[in-house]
Parts: structure tokens; sequence; C-alpha cells
């Protein structure tokens, strides 16, 4: 799609990202030191290392994943295997290491809230205390078992609860910032329009008023000019000659404001065009050469903006990038953001009412997406230029 990058960029690192790991080997250190000592060896052994192991190894392969897949079914097979792991080390650790090895649950225990809804986390913080609970009554004692397993259990409802509430604020701010894109194209619109409108006002008025009188003007002093003495009627042409060039003044001025009242497009999309959240925006378009008119601005400007609103509602991508670029009779729009795409898609108000205003223009929109190659969209708008 033109020179837009295709590549997915990888999730930055977070601090959170190295406190899981080290979460990861505080709870295991005990039973490390244990191997290596040969407290522990054997089967017992090699099955805890290989629990160990899968858990890091989905740890990291959840840092290197980008923001575009972080709510895909991939987070529901790295929780699987977390548990799992998790539940491995819980029963091939021994004496007291099993109960730090147990809280790595609570860790897995996060993920739960984006991958199903409140009520089928709370069942799974069910289930998973209740099998924790009969592992260590094969283990320990009654009393052992029951307090480590509500512990356990009491963490991984603070763990969904935080998890939920997280969730719910990261959706307030992409409402938030959804609004804040609509209210600055609405006020670079707004803006745009008030100054057009100030400018074709002003142009009407020169022509309308002042260039009336001066050709009124100009018609009396011809007439005088022939009906004058003389002595008087180097003088009248000399006047003549004055008011003929402020008339074509006032007409390059009509002129140069008229011309004027055609936009250029990326200055009013390029405030829309700010990092918001994790989202990076990145916009190429050239300085002053794409002109068009109110209507086409409006159209334009819509569209980048329902193009953002999109890649923030359902993209949960951590880039866009925006070329717009003039071409022989109009001017192209190409997004694309690195996304989780979708396999099928369904268009929206937004988009039919995008493709609506391209198609009044005489121009036309077209989107694209797959699932895990984000969404593109190719747009053309058709432009004439007032001629200076």
């Amino acid at each position: 799609m033109g020179t837009l990058p295709i590549m997915k960029d990888m999730r930055r690192l977070r601090p959170t990202d190295l406190a899981s790991l080290l979460f990861w080997l505080a709870c295991s250190v005990v039973t490390l030191l244990s191997i290596f000592s040969g407290t522990i060896s054997g089967v017992r052994a090699y099955a805890w290392t290989a629990g160990f192991a899968m858990f890091g190894a989905a740890l990291i392969a959840e840092m290197v994943t980008p923001v575009g897949e972080e709510r895909s079914r991939a987070v529901g097979a790295r929780f699987c295997v977390l548990v799992l792991s998790a539940f491995v080390m819980v029963i091939f650790a021994i004496g007291p290491a099993k109960y730090p090895t147990a809280a790595l649950l609570i860790f897995a225990g996060f993920r739960l809230p984006m991958i199903t809804s409140e009520r089928r986390a709370r069942m799974a913080v069910g289930a998973i205390a209740l099998l924790l609970v009969i592992v260590l009554l094969l283990q320990d004692s009654v009393v052992a078992a029951l307090c480590s397993g509500s512990a356990i259990a009491a963490g991984l409802v603070f763990a969904i609860s935080f998890s939920e509430q997280a969730l719910r604020e990261r959706a307030t701010r992409t409402a938030l910032a959804i609004a804040n894109a609509e209210l600055r194209a609405s006020r670079e619109l707004l803006a745009e329009n008030s100054r057009a409108a100030e400018r074709l006002r002003i142009s009407r008025d020169l022509h309308d008023a002042l260039g009336h009188h001066l050709v009124a003007l100009s018609i009396q002093l011809d007439v005088a000019s022939r009906r004058a003495p003389e002595l008087a009627r180097q003088d009248i042409h000399e006047a003549h000659s004055i008011t003929r060039l402020l008339l074509g003044d006032v007409r390059d001025m009509v002129g140069t404001l008229r011309r004027e009242a055609h936009t250029d497009a990326a200055a009013l999309i390029r405030p829309l065009c700010r990092d918001i959240g994790d989202l990076s925006i990145h916009l190429e378009a050239p300085e002053g050469v794409l002109l068009v008119d109110v209507a086409q601005a409006e159209a334009l400007v819509r569209c980048v903006q329902e193009v953002i609103t999109n890649t923030l509602k359902h993209a949960t991508a951590s880039n866009l990038w925006i070329e717009l670029s003039p071409v022989p009779g109009g001017i192209t729009v190409r997004a694309r953001d690195d996304g989780r795409g979708a396999p099928l898609l369904q268009p929206g108000t937004g988009l039919t009412g995008m493709r609506e205003r391209f198609a009044q223009l005489g121009g036309e929109l077209a989107v694209t997406t797959k699932a895990g190659a984000g969404f593109a969209v190719h747009a053309f708008m058709p432009t004439t230029q007032t001629p200076a």
C-alpha cells in the first residue's frame, strides 16, 4: 500500500515486564537452589524444571508480542500455559517451596479479564483455587491446604479485580482520546469555515461595492474627458488611468481572496495526528500543496478522524501511518495500522458515512483487513482549484 510500512513493531518493553520476570524468579529461587544442591533430583527435578521453563517462555512471549495482539487468542493460550506450568511446579516442589510457587497462579490470574467476562473470570478463579486445595491436600495437612488455598484464592480475586479496573480505565482513556480527536477535528473545521466565509464576504464586498463604484467612476471620467475643455482634459485622463489601475488592484485582491478560500488540507489534519496513549500516529503530508475547498477539506478531515477513532476503538494497535499525497486530478489518503485486524470487514456507521461523503464529492474509499494484518484505508478525492 504505497510507501506505508507493513511490518509490525514489537511492543515496547515496560517496567511491568521486568517486574514479571523478577516475580517469576523470586517465587522459584528456593526450588532452583534445591535442584542445584541435589535436594531435588530425578524425575521430580526434570518435571519442575520443565514447568519453570514453560512459565518463563510464556512470559517472554508476552513481552515480544505486538500490542495489536494483546487481546487475541494468544492471550488465552498463554494463560493456559501459565496456569498449567504453575501447577506442575507446585506438584513437584518439596516442602515450603510450593507456597511461593503457588503464588504464580495469582500472576496468571491477572490475565483472566482480558480473555473472558467478569462472571466467567470469577468462576475460573474458584476452579483454580479448588484445584489448588486438592493438590495441596495430597501433599500437606488439611489446615495448611485450606489456609494456602484461601490465601491464593483471595490473591486471585484481587488480581482479577485490579485487572478489570485497569481495563475499564483504559477504555475510559480511549473514549476520552476519541472525544478529544473529534473535538480537535470540529474545532479546526469550524475555524477554517469561519476564515473561508470571512474571506469570501470581504471579496464579495470589494467586488460588489468598491468595484462597482470604481467602474462607475471610470465611466464618468471617460465621459468627462470628452466634454471637458482642452486644458482640463489631460488631468482627467490621468485620473482615469489611476482609476483603472485601482480597479485592477481591487480585482487582483478579490481574486487572491477567492484563491485563499482553498485550504491546505494538511494544515487542518496535522493537529489531529498527535500520539494518543499507546498509539503513535505518523503523518506524511507535503506542506502547502494539498489545496481543497471547504467541503473537500471537511471530507478529508473527517476521513482521518474516523481512521484514528476506529484504530483506537477496534485495532488495538501501537502505530498508525497516514499518508496524504497529491496525484493528477486529486488527493489520495492512505492509512494503515499494525493492529490485530479482522477476518471479515463489517462496515459500521462511520465507515459507511466516509464512503458516502467521498462519493458525493466524486471520490472513492476502500478498506481492507485480515486477521493479524491490521486495517488499511485507501481513498481518493478529486480536486479542482480556482484559477488565479
